[in-house]
C-alpha cells in the first residue's frame, strides 16, 4: 500500500499527484489515506480518467477522496494534462 511504503517520505516540501478513477469496487474508502497524505504534503491533486459525468456514480467515491485534496481534474488526454500543469505554473 502506498501510505505503507510511502507515507513517512512525505513531507512539507511534497506535491503528490493521484491518477484514477476513484471507484473502491463498493469497499471501504480508505479516504483516512488521502487525509494523512494532505496533512503531511504541501499540496495533494487527483487527476481522474473518467469523464466528470461518471464521478460519484457507481462505486465512484472521488468526492469524498475529493475533499481531503487541493483539487481533483478530469484528465483523459493530452489536453486536459496540459491544462491540469498549466494551473500548477
Amino acid at each position: 500500500m502506498f501510505w505503507d511504503k510511502y507515507g513517512k517520505e512525505i513531507n512539507p516540501k511534497s506535491t503528490v499527484l493521484l491518477l484514477g478513477d476513484a471507484r473502491n469496487n463498493y469497499h471501504a474508502s480508505q479516504a483516512w489515506v488521502i487525509k494523512e497524505i494532505r496533512q503531511k504534503a504541501r499540496h495533494v491533486y487527483w487527476l481522474n480518467p473518467e469523464p466528470r459525468s461518471y464521478w460519484n456514480t457507481g462505486d465512484s467515491i472521488v468526492g469524498e477522496y475529493g475533499t481531503h485534496t487541493d483539487g481533483v481534474y478530469e484528465c483523459r488526454n493530452l489536453r486536459q494534462l496540459e491544462a491540469f500543469v498549466e494551473k500548477l505554473a
